[in-house]
C-alpha cells in the first residue's frame, strides 16, 4: 500500500493526475448513461458498441493522461500497433462484459459475471498498453502488487455491473459510476506501483515510436470528443424516452378508459395491458412477462406473432381462451408498434363481440323464422322444400306439402282483438309442431297460413293420415282472453312430382286444393285435382275484376220495392249492389259478395251503396225509405256509425227514412257489440231489420234483446207456398210474433198472385218480390210510382205504415 502511494505522490505529476482523474470522472458518468440507454433498446448492438467504445476511451485517455503524469528520467515513445491494439482489445471484452450483465440483468450472479469480465477488459487495456511503452531499458513487475491491480479491477467492474443493471436504477446510478471510477484508479495505480524500470539498451526510444506528449495529447482530445458524443447522444435519448414515458402514460391513460381489451406484447409476451385485458383473460395487476399464446384455441389455426412488416395494420375476428377454459368470440386490432424501450412490439386492441354474434345469430334466426311462432318462414320453407326436392329426385322418394288456413279468422281478430289473434296463432303454432314428426317441416307464411312438408314415400296415406290428425287436434277449444274458442281449418295437399316439379308450383297446387276446402264448407280437407285449378283462376280473376270495378266505379245499385201486402201500396225501396264487368258480363251478387267478404272489399262497397241510396232516396216522395243491407264485416269494422252519420248528413236524408238489414249471424258473433251499435245507429232514427229471419240461429232472445222495427222472412219459407203447409205455420207463427212485439213482418221472395193472397192471410205487413216489380234503377221508379200518383192532386196515396 505504502509503495502505491509514494508511487502516486513522488512518482507522478499531481496536475496531471488531477486531469486524468476528471476525464475518468467524466468518462464513467458518460459510460454509465450511454448504459442505460444500451438495456433493452432495439438498437441495441449500435447502443453496445457505443458503450463499449466510450468504456475504453474512459479507461484509455486516464492510462496515458496518467502515464503523462508519471515521473521519468529517460526518454519514453509508445508503439502505435500496440497502443491501439490495447484499445481496441479493451473495448471488445468490455463490451462482452457489458452484453452478457444487460443480457441477464434478472441474474445477480449473471450481472457479476459481465461486471468481473468488464473489469478483465480494463485490466487487457492497461497492460497491453504498458507493453506498447519504448525506451531505453525493459519493465519489470511487482507480481503482488499486478495480482492485486487484478483484483480490484474484476472486483469493482463485477459490483459496478450488478448495481448498474440491478433493479435500483436511481440509487444504483451514483453507486455503479463511484465503483467504475475506483476500478480504473485503483487498476492503474497498483499497476503503476507494481512497475519497475531498469535502464538498458534493450529499446530505441527515440525511432520507435509516437512520443509522450503527442500521443497523450491526441488520446485526451479524442476521448474526450468521443465521450462528449456519448453524452449528448445519451442525453438527447433520454429526453426522447422521456417524451416516449409521457406518451405512454398518456397512452395508459386512453387505454384505461377504453372499452376494448387493450395489450401490448413483444414476441407473444406481455409488456403491459389494461384493465379490461386483464379481467378478460384473468391477468394480475403486473401482467408483463406472461405469454398470450395460450389464448389462442387450436381452431384459431395458424396465427403469426408479431405481425410481419408486410402486414401491416389487420383486423381479425377469432374464438379466444380464458383462464377457466371458456371462449368467446373476439375481434382483435393489430398494430405494430414502438415500444418505450426502441424494441419493436405489437398492440392488441380486443374487443369481445358475443353480443354482437349473438345479435347476429338473432338477427339471422328471425331472417329465416317467423317472429310470432318461431317456426320457419316462407323463405326458409322455400329453402328447406327445395332440398326435399333435390333429395327426392336422387332417391325417387315422393313426398307431400299442405297448406293449412284457419277458417274465420279474421272474424276472431275482429271480435276479441289482434291480441287474442295472435295468441291463437302461437297456440295453432305448437299445436302444428307436436303433431307433425321431427323429419317433416313446418312454417307460417303470414296471417294465418301454415305450410307443411311431409317426407315420406308412403304417399298419400300419410298424408291423409297428417291431415286428419291436425284437422282433430286444431278443432280443440281455445281460450281467448277468459272466452272458449273453437277454430277449424282446412287443408290443401299436393304431392311431388305428381302435382308439381317444384315447390312454387307445390305451393300453388296446395293452396288451390285449400281454397276448394274452404269451398266444400271449411273443416276439411281435400288434394290437389287439376280441374281445381280452372275454378281457382275463375276465382281470382273475379277477385280482380271486383277490385278494378270498386277502384274504377264501376259498380251500380238497383232497387227493389216493399209494398203494403194488403194494398200493395208501396212503402220503401230495398238497394241491391249490381257488377257489370266488360269481360265477365253481369255478375250476380250471390258470386261477388262472398269474394267482396273475404277479401274485405265489401267494406267500400257497403259505403258506396249506402251513400247512393241516401241520395237517391232524396228524390223520392217523402215518406218512402229506402233499406240497406249492412255485412257482418262492415258490422265489425270501426266506423260504421260515422260513416252511416255521413251518409245521412250530407244527402239530407232523415233517419226515419232510413232502414238497416242485418242478419242473425252479426249477433251471434259478438252479441253485446252488435246490440251496442244497434242502439246507437237507433238514436240517429234509423230503422233496423232483421234479414233472413228463420234460415240461421232464429233465437227469439234476440227480438227480446233489442227491439227491432222489422223482420223479414226468408223467401225459402215463401217459395214453395201455399203447398207446403209446414212453411205456412212458421210465416203465421213470425206474423203473429212480429205483431205482439209490434214489429212488422215482410215476406220476401213474393212470385205469384197466390204467395201474395196468402201473405196477406197469414197478415204479413209488408211484401216484395217479382211479383212486384224486379229490381229497378233509380231513373225507372218514378215511372214505377206513378201508378200509385193521385191523378188529380199529384201526390203518392200511401198508407198509414209507410209514414
Amino acid at each position: 500500500m505504502w509503495r502505491i502511494i509514494d508511487n502516486l505522490l513522488l512518482d507522478h505529476d499531481l496536475r496531471l493526475v488531477l486531469l486524468a482523474a476528471a476525464i475518468c470522472v467524466f468518462g464513467a458518468v458518460s459510460t454509465l448513461s450511454v448504459s442505460s440507454r444500451a438495456a433493452g433498446k432495439r438498437r441495441t448492438a449500435l447502443w453496445l458498441a457505443l458503450l463499449s467504445v466510450c468504456a475504453a476511451a474512459t479507461v484509455w485517455s486516464t492510462h496515458f493522461i496518467g502515464m503523462l503524469a508519471y515521473k521519468v528520467s529517460m526518454p519514453m515513445t509508445y508503439d502505435p500497433g500496440l497502443t491501439a491494439l490495447s484499445f481496441m482489445a479493451g473495448a471488445v471484452v468490455m463490451g462482452l462484459g457489458f452484453f452478457i450483465a444487460m443480457r441477464f440483468r434478472s441474474v445477480s450472479s449473471a450481472r457479476l459475471f459481465g461486471g468481473a469480465i468488464f473489469g478483465l477488459g480494463v485490466v487487457v487495456l492497461h497492460y497491453i498498453g504498458m507493453a506498447a511503452l519504448r525506451m531505453p531499458g525493459h519493465l519489470t513487475y511487482s507480481p503482488d502488487l499486478v495480482a492485486a491491480s487484478v483484483v480490484f479491477s474484476l472486483g469493482f467492474g463485477a459490483l459496478s455491473l450488478l448495481v448498474e443493471f440491478g433493479p435500483s436504477r436511481s440509487l444504483g446510478r451514483v453507486t455503479s459510476t463511484l465503483l467504475m471510477i475506483a476500478m480504473i484508479v485503483a487498476l492503474h495505480f497498483t499497476a503503476m506501483g507494481a512497475v519497475n524500470i531498469e535502464q538498458g539498451l534493450t529499446h530505441t526510444a527515440a525511432a520507435d515510436g509516437v512520443s509522450r506528449s503527442v500521443l497523450v495529447t491526441a488520446v485526451a482530445v479524442a476521448s474526450l470528443f468521443i465521450l462528449f458524443i456519448a453524452m449528448t447522444g445519451a442525453v438527447i435519448d433520454q429526453r426522447v424516452s422521456r417524451r416516449l414515458a409521457a406518451e405512454a402514460d398518456r397512452f395508459r391513460t386512453l387505454a384505461e378508459g377504453a372499452f376494448e381489451g387493450i395489450v401490448v406484447h413483444r414476441g407473444g409476451t406481455i409488456v403491459d395491458a389494461n384493465s379490461v385485458a386483464r379481467r378478460m383473460f384473468g391477468l394480475s395487476e403486473n401482467a408483463a412477462g406472461q405469454s398470450i399464446l395460450e389464448w389462442f384455441t387450436q381452431t384459431t389455426g395458424e396465427y403469426q406473432i408479431p405481425l410481419s412488416v408486410e402486414e401491416g395494420d389487420r383486423t381479425l375476428e377469432l374464438v379466444l381462451r380464458r383462464p377457466d377454459g371458456s371462449t368467446f368470440p373476439a375481434e382483435i386490432c393489430r398494430r405494430r408498434i414502438l415500444l418505450t424501450d426502441g424494441a419493436d412490439g405489437e398492440l392488441f386492441a380486443v374487443r369481445d363481440i358475443t353480443s354482437r354474434k349473438e345479435a347476429e345469430a338473432r338477427l339471422a334466426h328471425l331472417a329465416l323464422h317467423d317472429s310470432l311462432t318461431d317456426m320457419p318462414n316462407r323463405r326458409f320453407f322455400m329453402e328447406l322444400a327445395q332440398k326435399n326436392i333435390s333429395l327426392a329426385q336422387r332417391t325417387g322418394e315422393r313426398f307431400a306439402l299442405l297448406a293449412v288456413d284457419l277458417d274465420d279468422f279474421k272474424l276472431i281478430n275482429d271480435i276479441h282483438g289482434h291480441a287474442a289473434g295472435d295468441e291463437l296463432i302461437r297456440v295453432t303454432a305448437k299445436r302444428i309442431a307436436a303433431t307433425v314428426r321431427d323429419a317433416d317441416i313446418s312454417a307460417r307464411f303470414g296471417g294465418d297460413e301454415f305450410a307443411i312438408v311431409q317426407t315420406c314415400a308412403s304417399q298419400p296415406h300419410l298424408a291423409i293420415a297428417l291431415a286428419e290428425r291436425l284437422l282433430d287436434v286444431l278443432r280443440a277449444p281455445v281460450y281467448l282472453d277468459g272466452a272458449e274458442v273453437t277454430v277449424s281449418v282446412s287443408i290443401g295437399v299436393a304431392l311431388y312430382p305428381d302435382d308439381g316439379s317444384t315447390v312454387q308450383d307445390l305451393l300453388r297446387n296446395a293452396d288451390t286444393a285449400m281454397y276448394r276446402a274452404k269451398a266444400d264448407g271449411k273443416a276439411t280437407c281435400r288434394f290437389f285435382e287439376p280441374q281445381m285449378n280452372a275454378a281457382l283462376v275463375a276465382r281470382r280473376k273475379l277477385e280482380q275484376g271486383l277490385r278494378r270495378a270498386v277502384a274504377e266505379d264501376r259498380l251500380s245499385v238497383v232497387y227493389q220495392p216493399i209494398v203494403d201486402s194488403s194494398c200493395r201500396t208501396p212503402l220503401a225501396f230495398e238497394a241491391l249492389v249490381r257488377w257489370h264487368d266488360e269481360e265477365l258480363g253481369l255478375i250476380m251478387p250471390g258470386d261477388f259478395i262472398p269474394v267482396a267478404e273475404e277479401t274485405g272489399l265489401i267494406v267500400p262497397i257497403g259505403e258506396f251503396v249506402l251513400r247512393r241510396a241516401c241520395f237517391d232516396a232524396m228524390t223520392w216522395p217523402a215518406p218512402l225509405r229506402v233499406a240497406v243491407n249492412l255485412s257482418a264485416v262492415q258490422f265489425r269494422r270501426k266506423g260504421l256509425i260515422d260513416t252511416v252519420q255521413r251518409a245521412l248528413a250530407d244527402s239530407g236524408l232523415p233517419g226515419n227514412r232510413l232502414e238497416l238489414e242485418v242478419t242473425e249471424t252479426l249477433l251471434v258473433e259478438n252479441r253485446d257489440d252488435a246490440l251496442r251499435v244497434l242502439t246507437e245507429l237507433k238514436t240517429l232514427g234509423v230503422r233496423i231489420a232483421m234479414d233472413d229471419f228463420g234460415t240461421g240461429y232464429s233465437s227469439l232472445s234476440y227480438l227480446q234483446s233489442f227491439p227491432f222495427d222489422k223482420i223479414k222472412i226468408d223467401r225459402v219459407f215463401v217459395s214453395d207456398l201455399p203447398t207446403n203447409m209446414q212453411n205456412a205455420s212458421i210465416v203465421r207463427a213470425v206474423a203473429a210474433m212480429g205483431k205482439s212485439l209490434k214489429m212488422r213482418v215482410v215476406a220476401e221472395g213474393v212470385q205469384t198472385d197466390v204467395q201474395a193472397e196468402l201473405m196477406k192471410e197469414l197478415e204479413c205487413d209488408e211484401m216484395q218480390g217479382y211479383l212486384i216489380a224486379r229490381p229497378m234503377s233509380a231513373a225507372d221508379i218514378d215511372a214505377f210510382l206513378s201508378d200509385y200518383t193521385d191523378a188529380a192532386t199529384g201526390t203518392l196515396r200511401l198508407v198509414a205504415a209507410a209514414v
